[in-house]
């Protein structure tokens, strides 16, 4: 469920096709909508926070998202350290993404 009108930003994918090693310009971008928010307006517990990010997204469930894609915002481009996602009764929600 995303609840709030979001903001449009442009999801790199990296390494998406089936090849042994790493390949740099393997990439596909993707048009996504996210809900940006800033870490020290977050609180601070358990396993939801990431010490080194700088900020996190909400993305809707249909972003094919993973470590180590990147999230163009604004004009910054952001690497994104852990993906989380959450759940309502037994259907993927949405995801919360860790950036640098």
């Amino acid at each position: 469920m995303f609840n709030m009108n979001g903001m449009s930003a442009t999801l790199i994918q990296n390494n998406r096709n089936e090849s042994s090693y790493y390949d740099d310009q393997d990439k596909q971008t993707q048009k996504v909508k996210v809900c940006p928010f800033n870490a020290d307006q977050t609180v601070k517990f358990g396993m939801y926070t990431v010490p080194e990010a700088t900020g996190y997204f909400i993305l809707k469930n249909c972003a094919g998202v993973k470590e180590g894609d990147q999230l163009i915002f604004n004009g910054r481009t952001y690497s994104i350290l852990h993906v989380k996602d959450n759940w309502i009764w037994n259907k993927l929600a949405n995801y919360t993404v860790a950036v640098k």
